[in-house]
């Protein structure tokens, strides 16, 4: 779905039926928000989560993505509304790589 900036918290929403999906690229769907992210929490086979450019995804969501243990790839650069307080809860996990 990358650069689609077209894509709400519904059509991400949509996506939580998929249990084995594994990857998903939400880089510059900036109309992505806090409530389209806890959408996503049911994925837990993600391993790799994309929202380079989602200006309004915040630390509130990026927190709410703690169930997903499976993931070891983040990137959520540039997002302005995410800082150290974000990705705090995900902190404890070894394997994951923020970007």
């Amino acid at each position: 779905m990358r650069n689609c900036g077209r894509v709400t918290d519904v059509g991400v929403g949509a996506l939580a039926s998929l249990a084995a999906l594994t990857s998903l690229n939400l880089y510059k769907c900036d109309k992505v928000t806090d409530e389209g992210v806890r959408m996503l929490a049911p994925l837990t086979a993600l391993t790799s989560l994309d929202f380079s450019c989602c200006t309004d995804v915040t630390d509130e969501g990026v927190g709410a993505l703690a169930p997903l243990t499976a993931l070891i790839h983040l990137t959520l650069l540039p997002c302005p509304m995410v800082a150290d307080e974000g990705v705090r809860p995900l902190a404890t996990r070894s394997a994951l790589r923020c970007t």
